[in-house]
């Protein structure tokens, strides 16, 4: 297949070619049917993987990019900084991207950073299809997946938890506190890390001899107004749970100030356990029961496995690196 050029889509939608960049790079004026006509092409299009044949070419900038979700949760934040460690101590600039949930903008991100002729990406992709990963497999520079990863990325680079199984210990340790009517906040299930947490959840459930209850296990986008909505849902519930394990800390803070707002305790009326809620301040109440991915390490471990790519010292086969979680135990259950 030929590589498609700005021209090609340009000529396609009948626009002129500097409006069709326009609208890629967001610089200048484009309205936004426009805008999205655009995007709509060369996501249909193999622009990309001809934009970064450019960018190979002119590559001397030792940059890598990383793509996160939500760069004001902590645990992404954690990340950056993990990568950004491992950029300063190679001699490359790590360059940052935030696609807010969306992935329009992370495509917007993509193409931005392979613009900035980056030599590497780290991704927490949020793409729910499983045609997503096919541009990323595309590309000519070393890709990293971490907390989100899409199907079809076994062939490709991962740095991850064991999502499935942390989820199923920290619902074995909230039932050895004594909770059977647990019920659960999930991410989204057309992402892995919210589907193996809520598999792990429901499997843990079975192993203690505990039948899920279908109106207390819901799902959410890892946004913190999911966890306050989903919440207010299950305390008008006319039976609710006793106990809550919620798939990220942005759903659990939601989701705690529900239950403060109703005029409820933490742990005396609802107990909470979550993913990610960890504070190093000790100034939230109640400290919340966490399990934690080791998230500076998931974004050292990413930059230097593109480093060790670009080096020459990896194979050619994907590496999967599963780190472990930590339990903190908090004061929430």
């Amino acid at each position: 297949m030929n590589a498609v050029k700005l021209e090609d889509i340009a000529k396609k939608l009948g626009l002129s070619t500097s409006t069709v960049s326009r609208a890629l790079s967001g610089n200048g004026r484009v309205g936004e049917k426009t805008r999205h006509r655009v995007l709509e092409a060369v996501r249909e299009s193999d622009y990309t993987v001809n934009a970064v044949a450019r960018s190979l070419r002119l590559r001397d900038a030792k940059n890598i990019g990383i793509v996160v979700p939500d760069i004001t949760n902590s645990f992404f934040s954690s990340v950056i900084k993990g990568a950004q460690d491992a950029c300063r101590q190679h001699g490359y600039t790590l360059m940052v991207c935030n696609s807010d949930e969306s992935e329009e903008f992370e495509e917007e991100s993509l193409r931005t950073l392979l613009e900035k002729q980056v030599s590497g990406l780290i991704l927490a992709t949020v793409s729910a299809r499983p045609e997503g990963v096919v541009p990323y497999r595309r590309l000519s520079i070393p890709v990293v997946f971490i907390d989100n990863i899409p199907e079809g990325a076994e062939a490709l680079d991962v740095v991850s938890i064991d999502n499935h199984r942390a989820a199923s210990r920290i619902t074995k340790e909230m039932v050895a506190r004594g909770y059977r009517d647990v019920g659960m906040i999930a991410g989204p299930k057309s992402q892995s890390t919210g589907l193996l947490r809520y598999t792990g959840f429901l499997e843990a459930l079975r192993a203690e001899g505990i039948s899920p209850r279908e109106e207390w296990v819901l799902a959410g986008d890892f946004k913190m107004e999911s966890g306050r909505a989903l919440m207010r849902k299950l305390l008008k519930l006319p039976e609710r749970p006793r106990a809550m394990v919620i798939s990220n800390n942005y759903m659990a803070y939601g989701a705690i100030n529900a239950i403060r707002d109703a005029g409820l305790d933490i742990p005396g009326d609802i107990a909470i356990a979550s993913f990610d809620a960890m504070d190093s301040t000790g100034l939230i109440t109640p400290l919340i029961a966490s399990i934690n991915q080791p998230a500076e390490e998931i974004g050292l471990r990413a930059a230097e496995i593109i480093v060790a790519r670009l080096s020459g010292d990896c194979g050619e086969n994907g590496m999967e690196v599963i780190l472990e979680p930590t339990i903190s135990e908090g004061d929430s259950w």
